[in-house]
Formats: C-alpha cells, structure tokens, sequence
C-alpha cells in the first residue's frame, strides 16, 4: 500500500527497550504495531500458552483502539476546519508530525490505517461486521479526501494511487467475506484515479471476485424464494467468460513489474504476490461461481447415500469461515430440492466439478508457494527464527486470501464427498480399477486440504480467528475422511 522505500537495503536495529516516555503518535504506526504484536517474540519458547496469547491480545488491542482514537481526533479537526476557519489553526497543528512515510502525506495515514484494522477485525477477532465497517469508513474517507479521483501527478500521485486503490480492494473484499453486497459502485464513473503499476490485474481479479460473490448470493435468494431464474444462465455465462479472459492475462503478464527492475528487490517480490493474489481471487471467483452447478446432484439429494453427509452448512455464504458449521447439515427441503433441478445452467454437473478441482487445486499450489518474509533484522541472527528452530516460523503475507483456502477447501471436501457417494450408490456398476481411481482421487484431495491446513496454521501463528477456521477446517476433513 506503501511507496517503496528509498533506500534498498533496509536494515532493522529494534532496541531491547525504547525511551520511557516514547509513544507513537501516527494512527498507522499505531495499527501496525497491533499487528506485529501478535506475532510470537523470536525468543518465546511457548508462544501459544494461555498468558502470552492474552498478553499479545491484550497489546494488540490497545495499539487498534488508540490508533482509532487518533483517527477520530484528527479527522473531527478536519471536519470542523471544513465547516468554519477558526478550526483550520488546531487541523494544521493535528497533522503536523512527522509523517510515517516520505511519501505519504500525514492526512492520508488514516485511510490506510483503517484498511489495516479491517484485516484485523477479521484475522484477529473474527468480527466480520467490524471489518466491514472499517472498510467501508476507510473508503468514505477516501472520497472525502477525493482520492478517488487524484489524476494529477505530483509528488504524492504513486501513494495516492496505491492508498486510493487499495482501500476500494479492501472494501470490495469486506463485501465478499461478509456475504453482503458493495455499498459502492464497482465501476463508478467517478473512480478515475490511474492504476497504480502493476496493479490493473489484481484490481480486476477484486472486482470480478465481488460480481461471483453477488450472483452465488442472488442465485441463493432466487431459489429459496422460487423467483424468476431466467438470468442465471447468461449471467453465469458472462462471468466464467470475464474470469477465463483474465487468468488467461494473468498467466501472461510480467513476473517483474518496471518499478522493480532488481529480482531481488522487496518492490520484485511485493510485484510477484500481486500477480498470485489476483491468480488466487480469479480461481476463486470460478469456485463461487460453479458450485452450485457443480455440487446439484449431492445438494438435492439425487445421489446421496444415507451414510454422506454434507460437510457444511448449505447456504451460499462460505466466504464467512467463521461461520462454518461445527456439524453436517443437509438440504431437506423438498421445494428447495425442485428449485435446484429446475435451475437452467449452461454447464453440467460434469463439466462445474472439473472447474471447481481445477481451481482449487491452483489455489492450493498458489497458496502454498507464497513468499515467507525475510526479515532484515541484524538482532534476530541468533534468534530461533536464524537457527530454524521451535517457533522459527514467521507467518507469511498480511492475510488476506485466507477466504480463498477456504473456498478451495470447500470444493475439495464436496468433491470427496461426491466421489464417496458415487462409490455407495453404484458399487455393482463401477469396476474394480475405478473403484482405485476414486480411492486415489480422494487421496489427492486429502493431501491438498491437509496444505491448506498447513496454510491456516502459518497464519494463526499470529491471528487467532483463523485458529479457529483451521480447527474447524480439520474437523470436517477428519470427518470426511477419517470417519
């Protein structure tokens, strides 16, 4: 979200401890400070023991709350300029510190730190209606600030650009996670601040994601409510053929963005994670889009043998792995079951559970190679984190595709069940070298989930919500196939 620093390479000193009367004062130092809190000292032998998860938790609290405290303290002295002059005097004195970047302007750290918050809501805390709403306070901010519409180039344009854009992608993805739809246009006329370089595919992999999101919840409420489903099939249409053109850029576009012409720059590195991020979204979006046309038969009962069970709830909003059921719960409801066979799809069960294990598979390979930090400590040299030790492990990027790995789970723990089903349903007509290929289909499908199981729990190094999505995550996938 940050201009690239100016000075490569960047070397950490931390001090052991800081001058007693040292605070911060920026509200974005303050919100990265809550998140590094999180993360386990180098040094702490058991970092996941009941009084250093509260201490961590009660630290990283403290740094979120007075980093919004900061924010309302300076922007009321915005507003209240905006209304009279006599304000201006106090406004200018509120942003005159020393700004946490020097490409950043001060006024701008609180839309960024927002942003940071909402991650925090949802990884840390697990309150999915916070993190919308600091979205979407981020967002409103933005505009206030016409950030949405900064076309001039200047000496802050490259911060503007990333602060704007990357404030819309945390919005439109609150919205994806939270099942609800935007409470903006996605392709408001209005928005007309330049891309940020390197940033087009990703954004469009965001939009695209929030477009699949929206109609799996339309597609939801059209059949609980045995409305009009004549749209389903050219909408659906339209979609998968946005995603297929944009995977197809995304496999083709640089590795390596102009901005960081050095492969081993952080900017090298910062360029190749958006370029999966936006590869992750796009497998993703083919998910939410298909499963329903995928999964039918097993939602609607049609191949169901009494012994499977769905394992999750069966409303549309799995982008809300908080919510994932602790136990299976099947769809029983007789006109529910009609709507379903007499939706019009222009793909078959067939061909949707191919896309769905063709995505998430990539999602699983995507996943698992991201990048771990390389931390540019001199201190941490002969800490755990050098040695490769206990507590070596640092989590990885700020997590924000964690919902993905739950999508790509979701497909893949349908698809077991659906090859389970096929097994009891038909014993007499599949043979025996079937039979094996389905045994080694689902044994695929379990080592895939078991790395995303590894990716959950790099994560909940740090997040505690997602502890909890990843133990959940392993309940179904015992269930599944441990039972």
């Amino acid at each position: 979200m940050l201009p690239p620093s100016e000075h490569q390479p960047v070397s950490s000193r931390p001090l052991a401890r800081g001058p007693p009367t040292f605070e911060p004062t920026s509200p974005l130092s303050l919100a990265i400070s809550a998140i590094l809190s999180l993360i386990p000292h180098p040094n702490e032998r058991k970092p996941r023991t009941t009084e250093y998860l509260k201490r961590r938790r009660e630290y990283a609290h403290c740094f979120a709350q007075t980093a919004l405290g900061v924010i309302e303290r300076d922007y009321e002295l915005l507003s209240m300029s905006q209304d009279s002059q006599t304000g201006l005097a106090d406004t200018i004195k509120a942003f005159e510190r020393v700004p946490f970047h020097p490409k950043l302007e001060v006024p701008l750290e609180g839309v960024v730190t927002l942003s940071m918050l909402s991650i925090y809501e949802y990884a840390q805390r697990g309150n999915i209606d916070n993190m919308l709403q600091r979205a979407n306070q981020a967002l409103a901010l933005a505009m206030s600030m016409a950030l949405h519409e900064a076309v001039e180039e200047e000496q802050y344009a490259d911060s503007k650009r990333r602060v704007w854009w990357m404030t819309y992608m945390m919005a439109c993805q609150a919205s994806a996670i939270s099942g609800t739809s935007p409470a903006f246009d996605l392709y408001d006329p209005w928005f007309v601040t330049p891309y940020p370089e390197g940033w087009k595919l990703v954004i469009e992999a965001q939009q695209v994601l929030v477009e699949s999101a929206v109609f799996a919840s339309d597609l939801d409420r059209t059949m609980h409510e045995a409305d009009d489903a004549s749209w389903v099939s050219k909408r659906m249409e339209e979609l998968d053929r946005q995603i297929s053109s944009l995977l197809f850029h995304s496999r083709d576009a640089p590795l390596v963005s102009q901005m960081a012409p050095q492969p081993e720059s952080i900017e090298c590195m910062t360029s190749k994670t958006m370029r999966d991020f936006a590869e992750i979204k796009l497998h993703t979006a083919r998910i939410k889009l298909h499963r329903l046309c995928a999964f039918q038969d097993i939602l609607s009962g049609s191949i169901r043998h009494p012994n499977v069970s769905i394992p999750m709830d069966s409303n549309s909003r799995m982008d809300m792995p908080l919510e994932m059921s602790n136990g299976p719960s099947l769809v029983e409801d007789l006109s529910l079951m009609s709507q379903i066979h007499k939706l019009q799809m222009p793909f078959t069960s067939e061909e949707s559970s191919k896309v769905c294990l063709h995505a998430a598979l990539n999602i699983v390979t995507l996943l698992d190679n991201l990048l771990y930090p390389n931390h540019t400590s001199d201190i941490l040299a002969n800490t755990q984190y050098a040695r490769g030790g206990s507590g070596s492990e640092l989590p990885r990027t700020m997590p924000t595709v964690v919902c993905c790995g739950v999508q790509s789970s979701y497909a893949m723990l349908m698809l077991g069940l659906k090859a389970r089903a096929i097994q009891h349903t038909t014993p007499g007509d599949i043979s025996a070298l079937d039979t094996t290929s389905l045994s080694d289909f689902r044994k695929e499908l379990y080592h895939n989930l078991r790395l995303i199981v590894k990716f959950l729990e790099n994560y909940s190094i740090a997040f505690e919500a997602i502890q909890g999505i990843s133990d959940k995550l392993n309940q179904a996938i015992d269930r599944e196939f441990l039972a």
